[in-house]
């Protein structure tokens, strides 16, 4: 009995074992929250993807001559290579996220390895442990970093998309360079010769269209267009008695003594009004603050005029005469008016993109057309500068007594304006004539310098940040300071 009682007590514990040990087979296998690397939830896939920084060095790119490292601007990394060296052959040094890929369309990326081509913008793929991917775009352009670099400080700064500068010495275009894009939303690139707003750049062409007037006997500083027997007298027979004062001096020097608390071209008032409308409106409306030709205040609404005069005394469209007067002499057809929707724009014209809630296509290009119409790449500015500069190594289109003319200071306070130029600034070298110019999606600034070395900058947007148009004084005094420039003539 003692035997078959040992018999079963043995049986029920080998039986219960076994029960356990099927028991936890089964938990290891199937139970969620295993451990076991063989379960239904394996451990979690990083999903990191990013760039931190990225550069080609001189020890993996010897023919460069130095190491080149990038300017991140959002998703681009913006990258100077010196002039002349080539970008087809470049091995790329980067810092990646931890078990990310970096590759370019199907050929992955080794950091310090990896030969690419990046003569065009280039598209990086970053792609994660976990399978999911980031975008990235590698622009690397010919040029003088230390001189670039601020242009690019500059955007990432203000949020400018896309930029050109080009700067001409001695009769010749010595630095041509475009930045970031003419279109985001395409990715095309910036090129030299694109051709962006000028906004107020465009009272120096109303100007010089001026002078060439006052050069052919057809007008002189002191004449009163709206005085008996003037220019524009039949024109807008309905005006206050004080406008029979102004004179085309004062037109061009913002002189003329309105009241600055509207601006008639830029109203809200006045928005639908056609040029010539427009000053008929601020001839019965607008109040005057001082007396013609005793103070300044910066006028849209004078330059508008201006243009009205030359359209009056030639008798034809202001751009047809800015065209014949000006433009063929220089030797350029690609300053002109611009057109006022995105979908019209130029071929090799930027897109405009605005900034804290403003329009970057609000305005009406016709109707602000010398006093803020126009377009133009900043090689044709340098065309200009170079025509203007009373030198001898490029072709002028005046004689000295109309350069003597146009850019003597005004006698009014504060002694910073001549006729339609800047002048007298602190920040620039004695001799420097300069303006700049704002639109909504428009920054524009050029220097003309009085030793033949000129400077335009160009951009296609506009920043509201306090204190961006002292920086953006600030960057085109830099730029136009800096001399380290090859001999070459890009003209050529």
């Amino acid at each position: 009995m003692k035997k078959l009682l040992h018999t079963l007590h043995s049986f029920f514990v080998m039986a219960v074992a076994v029960s356990v040990g099927v028991l936890v087979f089964s938990c290891s296998e199937g139970t969620p929250g295993s451990d076991d690397d063989g379960g239904d939830n394996p451990p979690t896939l990083s999903s990191a993807k990013s760039i931190a920084s990225f550069s080609f060095s001189l020890s993996n790119n010897t023919s460069l001559g130095r190491t080149c490292t990038a300017i991140k601007i959002d998703d681009t990394f913006h990258v100077t290579i010196p002039l002349g060296k080539p970008l087809t052959s470049l091995v790329a040094n980067f810092t990646a996220s931890d078990k990310a890929v970096v590759s370019i369309g199907t050929v992955e990326l080794t950091s310090g390895e990896t030969a690419a081509d990046y003569s065009a913008l280039v598209k990086l793929t970053v792609t994660a442990e976990d399978g999911s991917t980031a975008t990235y775009y590698v622009d690397a352009r010919n040029g003088i970093a230390e001189f670039d670099e601020e242009v690019l400080k500059f955007m990432r700064t203000y949020g400018i998309p896309g930029m050109t500068v080009s700067v001409g010495d001695a009769g010749k275009l010595v630095y041509s360079r475009g930045y970031g894009y003419a279109c985001q939303e395409t990715r095309e690139r910036v090129e030299p010769d694109y051709m962006f707003r000028l906004a107020s750049v465009s009272k120096q062409f109303t100007s010089m269209c001026i002078q060439r007037l006052i050069d052919d006997g057809k007008v002189s500083l002191d004449d009163r267009p709206f005085a008996e027997g003037g220019i524009l007298a039949e024109d807008y027979p309905e005006h206050k008695e004080q406008n029979e004062k102004i004179t085309i001096r004062n037109l061009l020097e913002h002189t003329s003594g309105w009241s600055s608390s509207m601006d008639p071209m830029f109203s809200s008032t006045t928005a639908s009004l056609s040029s010539t409308e427009t000053v008929a409106y601020a001839l019965r409306n607008l109040d005057f603050a001082n007396e013609p030709g005793t103070s300044f205040s910066y006028s849209n609404l004078g330059y508008c005029i201006l243009g009205r005069i030359i359209e009056k005394v030639t008798g034809m469209e202001y751009e047809e005469y800015l065209q014949e007067a000006v433009l063929d002499r220089v030797g350029t057809t690609d300053i002109r008016l611009g057109s006022t929707g995105q979908a019209a724009r130029y071929d090799r014209e930027v897109v405009y993109y605005s900034q804290s809630g403003t329009n970057g296509y609000g305005n009406n290009m016709k109707r602000i057309d010398s006093c803020g119409g126009l377009v133009a790449s900043t090689e044709d500015l340098i065309r200009v500068l170079l025509s203007i500069d009373g030198r001898d190594d490029y072709p002028e289109i005046f004689p000295q007594s109309t350069l003597d003319r146009m850019f003597k200071p005004s006698d009014v306070s504060p002694h910073r304006y001549a006729l339609g130029w800047r002048v007298n600034h602190s920040i620039f070298y004695q001799g420097c004539a300069y303006h700049a110019g704002n639109l909504a999606g428009t920054s524009a600034f050029w220097v003309r310098g009085g030793d033949g070395h000129h400077t335009a900058l160009l951009c296609n947007s506009r920043s509201y940040i306090s204190g961006y148009d002292d920086v953006h004084y600030t960057l085109a005094n830099t730029l136009h300071s800096y001399r380290n420039f090859p001999t070459e003539d890009l003209f050529e």
